[in-house]
C-alpha cells in the first residue's frame, strides 16, 4: 500500500519496510531532510549576495520608482511625489499613479539606514527570494520525495532567469515570497478545514499575505479568485472561512486605495482584444522555452523545454482533476490575465508562476523514475541536475559575455547626472527614454516620448508639460531622432559624452503646435 501510494505521488523511500527500521530512518530522514533543505538554502543565498553590484541597469526602469517611493516612506514625503511625469500616449510604461506599496515599505528601512544604496537595496530583495524558496519546499513537499525537493531548490534558484532578477531591484522576488506564503497557508489549512469551520489565526494570516501579495504586484489579486474558486470546488458553497478571507483582503485593499493608491494606472493602460490574446499566447508559450536557454544549441533548448513542458502539463492536469487547489486556479488566472494584458514583458512576466512549472515538471519526472531500482533513480536525478546546471551555466557564461547594458553606475551617467543637476533649474522637465532613473538620480520632473510617435505629437506633449530639456541615449527610441531631425533650429546641443547628448529646447523658435493633434492631457485616441 505505501509503495502505491508513494509512486501515484512522486514519492521514493530506500528504507526498509519494517516497523524498527521504518521509524529509525524516519528520524533520520526527517533530520537530513532539513539539513539538506537548509544547507541548499545557505549555497544559495551565498551565491545570491556574494556578486551584487553597485549600480543597476537603465533597462529595468521600474527600480527607480520603487526607490523613490520607498524614499518617500522613509522621510515622510508624499507616496506619489517621484517626480515622474507620464505619457498618455504610452501609459504601459508604468502606472501614472505610482507602483503597490508594499515592495517600498520593504526598502523603506534599507533606505532609512543606508541612504541610496542600490547594493543594499538587492540584498534586502534576495533575502525575499531566500525566504520564498523555503516556503516553496514546504509547498511542494507533499509532491516529491526529500532528494527531489532538494532538486527543485537547487533548479530554480540556479536557474539563469532568477540568478539574473538578483541584481534588479524590482518587485518579483517579495512578490513571489507573499503569494507562496499565501498558496502554503491555503494547502495547509484546507486540508482539515470544514464549511463551518473558521480558523481565524489562519484567516488574518491569510488575508494579510493575500494583500500583501496585490500591494506588491497588482497581479495578485488572482490569488483571491484562486482561494474562491478552490474553496467552491471542494465545499460547493462559501466556506466561513473563505468569506471572512475575503473580507479582511477587502478591507485592507480599500484602505491602501484611500491612504496611498489605487491601480487605476493599469486599469487605463488595459484594451482588451482576442487578436491580442492570441498573439500574447503564443508569444508567451515561445518565451516559455528561453527558461532552458543554453547558449549553445537551439535544438536542444527546444527539445528538453518540450519535454519538460509536456512533464509539467500532464502533472497539473491530474492535479487539476483530483483536487482543484488553489495553486491550480492561480495558474490559470494568473496566465488568463497575462494573456489578455496588452503589453508583453517576456520572460518577467512568467517569471511568478515558474517555480509551480518547475514543481510540476519534477513531480511527473518523479513519477516516471519512481518504479526504477534505487541505482538507476539516482542516476536519473544526477543526469536531470547536471543537465540542468549545464544549461544555466551554460547560458550565464554566454550572457557575461555580451555587451553590458547601460548602467547608472557608468562613469558617463554619472557624468550626466552631474551635469543636469548643475545646469538645470530644478523646476525644469526634462526627457528621457527611462525617465525614473533620471528622476531618480537628478532630483528633476522627468517624462518619456512613446518610442514610435510622431514628431508633432512629441513636442504637443513637450508644451504640454513645459519641458525643455530633451536628453538622448545612444541608442534612443526611433521618436527621439525624428523630434531632432523635425526640429533642429529650436534644439541646441547642451552637453555631450560618448553615450548621452543634451538639447535645450527654445520653444519661441519652433513651428507653432499642431491644433489637429489630440488632446494629450486626457488620453484621447
Amino acid at each position: 500500500m505505501k509503495i502505491r501510494e508513494s509512486l501515484e505521488r512522486g514519492r521514493f523511500d530506500d528504507a526498509p519496510l519494517d516497523k524498527s527500521a521504518e521509524t529509525r530512518f524516519g528520524i533520520r530522514s526527517t533530520t537530513q531532510t532539513r539539513l539538506l533543505k537548509w544547507g541548499v538554502l545557505a549555497v544559495i543565498a551565498f551565491a545570491y549576495l556574494a556578486d551584487l553590484s553597485p549600480g543597476h541597469v537603465f533597462e529595468a526602469d521600474d527600480f527607480a520608482a520603487y526607490v523613490m517611493h520607498a524614499a518617500n516612506l522613509a522621510e515622510g514625503r508624499p507616496y506619489l511625489a517621484i517626480n515622474y511625469v507620464p505619457n498618455p500616449r504610452a501609459l504601459w510604461l508604468a502606472p501614472s499613479n505610482g507602483y503597490p506599496p508594499v515592495y517600498p515599505l520593504i526598502l523603506a528601512p534599507a533606505y532609512k539606514v543606508f541612504g541610496l544604496n542600490l547594493r543594499a537595496f538587492k540584498a534586502v530583495t534576495v533575502l525575499c527570494f531566500v525566504v520564498f524558496l523555503a516556503i516553496f519546499e514546504s509547498l511542494v513537499r507533499p509532491m516529491l520525495s526529500p532528494t527531489l525537493s532538494a532538486c527543485a531548490l537547487l533548479i530554480v534558484g540556479f536557474n539563469s532567469v532568477f540568478w539574473s532578477q538578483r541584481d534588479y531591484i524590482l518587485s518579483e522576488f517579495p512578490y513571489l515570497m507573499f503569494c507562496f506564503g499565501a498558496l502554503l497557508v491555503i494547502q495547509n489549512t484546507y486540508k482539515s478545514l470544514t464549511p463551518e469551520k473558521l480558523n481565524i489565526g489562519a484567516a488574518i494570516l491569510l488575508s494579510v499575505l493575500l494583500y500583501c501579495s496585490y500591494g506588491t504586484r497588482t497581479i495578485g489579486i488572482v490569488l483571491v479568485a484562486a482561494l474562491a474558486l478552490a474553496d467552491l470546488a471542494k465545499f460547493k458553497w462559501p466556506s466561513r472561512f473563505m468569506m471572512a478571507v475575503v473580507a479582511g483582503t477587502a478591507i485592507l485593499i480599500l484602505v491602501q486605495a484611500l491612504i496611498i493608491t489605487s491601480p487605476t494606472g493599469y486599469i487605463s493602460a488595459f484594451h482588451f482584444s482576442l487578436r491580442m490574446t492570441f498573439v500574447n499566447a503564443v508569444y508567451y508559450t515561445k518565451v516559455l522555452s528561453y527558461v532552458w536557454e543554453n547558449g549553445f544549441s537551439k535544438k536542444l533548448q527546444i527539445v528538453f523545454a518540450l519535454f519538460f513542458t509536456a512533464l509539467a502539463a500532464f502533472s497539473f492536469a491530474r492535479h487539476f482533476w483530483k483536487e482543484r487547489a488553489a495553486k491550480e486556479f492561480y495558474l490559470l488566472g494568473y496566465l488568463a490575465i497575462l494573456f489578455v494584458w496588452n503589453a508583453e514583458i517576456g520572460l518577467r512576466g512568467l517569471l511568478p508562476i515558474l517555480p509551480l512549472y518547475f514543481g510540476y515538471g519534477i513531480e511527473e519526472f518523479g513519477r516516471i523514475i519512481g518504479p526504477l531500482n534505487i541505482l538507476t533513480r539516482r542516476i536519473a536525478m544526477t543526469v536531470l541536475l547536471l543537465f540542468c546546471g549545464l544549461t544555466f551555466s551554460a547560458e550565464l557564461g554566454r550572457e557575461s559575455r555580451q555587451q553590458s547594458e547601460p548602467n547608472v553606475h557608468d562613469a558617463t551617467a554619472r557624468e550626466l547626472f552631474s551635469f543636469l543637476q548643475t545646469n538645470t533649474k530644478p523646476s525644469e522637465v526634462l526627457i528621457f527614454p527611462k525617465p525614473r532613473s533620471l528622476a531618480l538620480f537628478t532630483n528633476r520632473a522627468v517624462a518619456s516620448f512613446a518610442p514610435d510617435e510622431a514628431p508633432e505629437d512629441s513636442a504637443n506633449f513637450m508644451r504640454t508639460i513645459q519641458a525643455t530639456i530633451l536628453v538622448k541615449a545612444d541608442p534612443s527610441p526611433p521618436s527621439w531622432y525624428s523630434f531632432l531631425e523635425s526640429n533642429k533650429s529650436s534644439s541646441t546641443e547642451i552637453f555631450r559624452n560618448s553615450d548621452y547628448q543634451v538639447f535645450r529646447v527654445d520653444w519661441e523658435k519652433a513651428a507653432p503646435a499642431s491644433t489637429a493633434s489630440p488632446n494629450l492631457m486626457n488620453g484621447s485616441p
